[in-house]
């Protein structure tokens, strides 16, 4: 299951990465109509990131190099949507910073980041852990 999970974590990290960085300006927009949505927008915003946090948490347990990374990223998943459901208006005060394209830049290297991590998790964990 755990190959599975690292194939989710690839696939979903590159495609959502690579479209922060070339769509980052409907990104914005994005988070804008959400932070509008008020506290509805804040459960939305929650949902995106509880639902795959909790399946990787769910389907990736590994605590051993390289798999710890991928398992953590799951974790703060899970943190994100569970400060966005339990403390909406606090969710919203984050979202109303209003992220610029930059942000929306710097968060796509860093899902590439992940993506990449987890490739490298199917292509060679198996031969560290």
């Amino acid at each position: 299951m755990e190959r599975a999970v690292e194939w989710f974590i690839a696939v979903t990290s590159l495609v959502i990465g690579a479209s922060h960085i070339v769509r980052a300006g409907d990104w914005v927009a994005t988070f804008g109509i959400l932070h509008r949505a008020g506290r509805p927008g804040a459960f939305v915003n929650g949902a995106l990131s509880l639902v795959p946090g909790a399946l990787i948490v769910a389907s990736h347990r590994s605590w051993s190099w390289p798999g710890t990374i991928l398992t953590a990223f799951g974790w703060l998943l899970v943190l994100k949507g569970l400060i966005c459901f339990l403390a909406p208006d606090m969710a919203l005060h984050s979202m109303e910073r209003a992220p610029s394209r930059r942000a929306f830049v710097a968060g796509g290297i860093a899902l590439i980041a992940v993506g990449t991590w987890a490739v490298y998790c199917l292509a060679f964990g198996g031969l560290t852990s």
